[in-house]
């Protein structure tokens, strides 16, 4: 659910590497498996279960014996109260209350925030909370994240010049923002590596969204089993209520549903293109096809663990 931009820069950081006098003074990078959220414990407050984009600090890493480089910022799905834990900045989208979510959105994307830029557009393309789609509103905000390099704003903004919405039919655009969106590069080694952290960091993500399903659903279950009595004393302050266990249950089934809809989205970008490259002969098409087969058949796997973890919120009662 929105990690591409990052996932790129990478690269980028490596080749402007930043020298740092004293080697002793290197953190230890978070290993692979600590970049999830633990099983949150029953009587914990509502932000726990509050699912955001978060945006964590670059950290000092070491390559080789004598040369540091700060690495640069990573965006990851993480509960608001870790991500704070963590002196990560976070975008929230509270999809249980679409009509207040603008309101919440937009001082961030009017600041910037490209993440924030493209649920905006989404709102007004999809009419969410609203009388009705907005698609030029919905393509300005997709083209200021897309000028940011964010990726799902480029696929989105691919989509509404493909079907000539809020703007001009361009197939030819279309299909440029397809590419920018599909990371295809001349260099192999690159997109293998950038595709595998993708997979990597989808993994890490769809283990948050399970484990906090599974809490929603424990807590859910707490709360229906509880018979309160006159004699019973309010919860804390803390605790989260069962009526903000529902809010986040809803969105973030939404937000499973909507992160399915756009992975479906660039599937269709990938088809796309797979029309402009498989059928020619050079080597360099020929590479990028391959390179197109590869982004597919990942994405197929996110598309169906996506709708799966959105059918087992729905269920969650």
């Amino acid at each position: 659910m929105m990690h591409d931009a990052w996932s790129r820069s990478f690269v980028s950081g490596l080749t402007g590497l930043l020298a740092i006098g004293v080697a002793g003074c290197v953190t230890t990078p978070e290993s692979e498996g600590t970049l999830g959220i633990a099983p949150v414990a029953p009587g914990r407050g509502v932000d726990d279960y509050v699912l955001v984009d978060c945006l964590l600090p670059g950290q000092i890493r070491q390559l080789g014996t004598r040369m540091t480089y700060m690495a640069p910022r990573r965006m990851v799905k993480s509960t608001k109260s870790d991500c704070g834990i963590r002196g990560g900045e976070f975008v929230l989208f509270d999809r249980s209350d679409y009509g207040s979510a603008l309101q919440t959105l937009l001082p961030e994307a009017q600041g910037g925030d490209a993440v924030a830029q493209t649920y905006v557009g989404e709102i007004y393309e999809k009419g969410l909370g609203l009388p009705g789609p907005d698609y030029a509103a919905a393509a300005s905000w997709y083209r200021k994240a897309a000028a940011q390099s964010h990726h799902p704003a480029q696929t989105y903004l691919g989509s509404l010049y493909e079907r000539g919405l809020g703007v001009p039919q361009d197939k030819a655009k279309a299909l440029d923002l397809y590419r920018q969106a599909s990371g295809l590069t001349q260099d192999k080694l690159i997109f293998e590596s950038e595709l595998k952290a993708q997979r990597e960091a989808f993994q890490r993500e769809l283990a948050v969204r399970n484990r906090l399903a599974a809490s929603l659903r424990q807590q859910l279950r707490r709360a229906s089993a509880s018979k309160p009595t006159g004699a019973a004393k309010p919860a804390a302050p803390a605790t989260a209520s069962r009526a903000a266990l529902e809010r986040q249950v809803t969105s973030q089934q939404r937000d499973a549903a909507s992160e399915a809809e756009r992975i479906q989205k660039e599937l269709h970008a990938i088809e796309q293109l797979k029309q402009t490259e498989v059928d020619k002969t050079s080597p360099a098409k020929s590479g990028k096809a391959a390179q197109l087969g590869k982004l597919e058949l990942t994405r197929r796997e996110q598309y169906r663990s996506l709708l799966d973890t959105s059918r087992q919120l729905s269920q969650v009662e």
